[in-house]
């Protein structure tokens, strides 16, 4: 009965170890810079997406010793699309709806510190939405903002990321951005 209990205790200590290993040291605090493309999610009115512009910036705190970082994200992304079907094919009419959001965000970092760490995460916040060019179906307020994302740091400088962002109708994308981490 000793060796079972042994044998029970050392498989735990076995599981339990890699749970509390370190991650590697890594700055508390960090920024980010980013900017991308972006195309519409989801169906308006008819129109016809095209591709759209998203810039962010971000500020995040490590967690010690854990691979999770929160902070905050001031992003703007755009919602284009075109609708020539509607009007005589010369006469191009565009809508442009823009999103500036402020959010919380949190990523779990599977390889922190490492050379290629891929992420994955999440930002929560409030979206103030407005159209820029022309108007053909006006829809502006302020909405919640829900946007998931996951993305990959490359040498702990350059991070690829993915990240759709949900907050009202017709204002939905999801973006391709490439940023710089200081």
């Amino acid at each position: 009965m000793k060796k079972i209990f042994i044998v029970i205790l050392l498989c735990c200590a076995s599981i339990a170890l890699p749970l509390h290993a370190q991650t590697p040291k890594v700055h508390m605090f960090e920024g980010e810079v980013r900017g991308g493309f972006t195309l519409p999610v989801g169906g308006y009115h008819g129109g016809s997406p095209q591709v759209g512009v998203e810039l962010g910036i971000e500020m995040r705190y490590n967690f010690r010793g854990t691979p999770w970082d929160c902070g905050m994200m001031l992003d703007l992304s755009t919602a284009c699309r075109s609708f020539n079907h509607l009007f005589e094919e010369n006469f191009g009419i565009w809508q442009t709806n823009r999103t500036i959001s402020l959010a919380c965000v949190s990523d779990y970092n599977f390889r922190q510190g490492e050379k290629f760490n891929p992420f994955t995460g999440v930002a929560i916040g409030v979206a103030f939405n407005d159209i820029i060019d022309d108007n053909p179906y006006p829809s502006e307020g302020t909405s919640m903002l829900f946007a998931p994302r996951i993305g990959i740091e490359y040498v702990r400088h350059v991070r690829l990321m993915t990240q759709i962002n949900i907050c009202r109708h017709g204002y939905n994308n999801i973006g391709l951005t490439l940023g710089l981490v200081f």
